[in-house]
């Protein structure tokens, strides 16, 4: 078979895997329906007005009919979202940080653990199973869950460091026993990620590179991607996941978007109507969590903003793409004449200037006046570059709001994680 033969015939045979995986996704959003108005006393309550309630979804466009749940729903109905005949055994409740709102909670199913999911997006990689691997958090894990880990991934070797301030003679530590170890993936959130990549640079270390390096909880700046694969020698790894539904979507090795784990969620990208938005065209995230039976999360708001891709990844790979998430739940910038300016687009702003800075954060006062606290690499190119980006938001803001920069030893921790906005709004 010739070359364009053989990508003809590959092309077909993705568009059918493609179309197979929707269909699947379809059936388990109708079952998930059917559940939820049976057993959740909310969803019952939500639906019992609408013609579905009755008929049953046939198509996508009767999916559509379901008004999203809004974070404040979930927060106010945690008792009666969860499924009456719930077993606790199969059951674990979590809970937000907070960084972005008022802290929600929700049950995860373990009967449908994230770990295929997880080695599902690792195998695309070249990691397996029993490599090696190393992780960075901000805070210690206590000694029980450190050593249920152990156990339960023996003979493979684990290490970690928890990066909350840690001393010269932990960091050395980590580097030696990460060297010693060899891990196929280092992952951790990207804030802390970054501070070690940075660690490292400015040391003229040198670590052995692991095959990828995967970085959660945050949105991630080019910039600090690429100054990270340098420090790693490894490509690093971009997801898309949170509290409520842990894995989303990732990145394969083509790094051209994130392919949607469309077997377990569904995503929509919607508009203020909550309609479908066309590809490449930006609109609210509603998400559906295709697994979880103990606590259905359907069509929920969660306060972030993407698109999809219109294409299939060169990889071969028939998930569907969609973009990287920028400015994740995170706050806008208001002025007093009601512009607001989102996170993605001062992430965007920012891009190209990260290089000088640790960490920063916008912190906007009722006064609508807004201090950006910086952590910077060198103290004087920092405050240099700190100038520049002060001046690029005024006048983003069209010069109405009072904007000051302030050099810190640390951003404002929100549970575990460093928002890049925190508004009083």
């Amino acid at each position: 078979m010739s070359p364009k033969l053989e990508l003809l015939h590959q092309k077909t045979v993705d568009e059918l895997l493609n179309k197979d995986i929707t269909a699947l996704n379809f059936k388990k959003r109708q079952k998930l329906f059917q559940h939820a108005i049976k057993s959740s006393n909310f969803y019952n309550n939500k639906y019992k007005h609408l013609k579905v309630f009755e008929t049953g979804i046939h198509s996508p466009e009767d999916f559509l009919q379901l008004p999203p749940l809004t974070r404040e729903e979930l927060r106010l109905n945690f008792d009666d979202i969860k499924v009456n005949n719930v077993n606790y055994k199969d059951c674990k409740k979590v809970s937000t940080s907070g960084s972005t709102g008022p802290s929600v909670s929700v049950l995860h199913d373990k009967r449908h653990p994230e770990t295929p999911i997880r080695w599902r997006i690792l195998k695309w990689w070249g990691v397996e199973p029993w490599e090696n691997q190393a992780f960075i958090y901000r805070f210690k894990k206590p000694l029980f869950e450190r050593l249920s880990n152990k156990l339960m991934w023996w003979p493979t070797k684990r290490v970690f460091l928890a990066a909350a301030n840690p001393t010269d003679e932990q960091l050395s530590k980590f580097v030696h026993d990460f060297n010693n170890i060899k891990p196929a993936l280092l992952q951790g959130y990207v804030d802390v990620v970054f501070e070690f990549a940075l660690y490292l640079l400015d040391n003229k270390i040198d670590i052995h590179p692991p095959k990828m390096v995967w970085v959660t909880s945050a949105p991630l700046f080019e910039e600090q991607r690429e100054l990270m694969q340098k420090a790693f020698k490894a490509p690093v790894c971009d997801q898309y996941g949170n509290t409520e539904i842990m894995l989303i979507a990732a990145e394969c090795p083509e790094q051209n978007g994130l392919h949607i784990m469309q077997d377990t969620v569904h995503i929509e990208f919607v508009d203020e109507d909550n309609q479908p938005v066309s590809p490449n065209t930006s609109g609210k995230v509603l998400l559906t969590d295709l697994t979880n039976y103990a606590f259905p999360l359907i069509r929920y708001e969660i306060g972030d903003e993407g698109k999809f891709k219109n294409h299939l990844c060169e990889c071969g790979c028939p998930l569907p793409l969609m973009d990287n998430i920028r400015g994740r739940q995170s706050k806008h910038i208001a002025t007093p004449s009601g512009l607001q300016i989102k996170g993605e687009h001062i992430m965007a702003m920012f891009d190209g200037h990260m290089k000088y800075f640790k960490e920063i954060q916008l912190l906007q006062s009722a006064d609508y006046t807004v201090c950006i606290s910086y952590v910077p690499r060198e103290i004087e190119k920092g405050k240099k570059e700190m100038e520049v980006m002060t001046h690029m938001l005024k006048q983003r803001t069209r010069a109405e709001i009072n904007i000051i920069h302030k050099e810190v030893e640390q951003v404002k921790r929100v549970g575990k994680k460093s928002p890049i906005i925190i508004s009083e709004f």
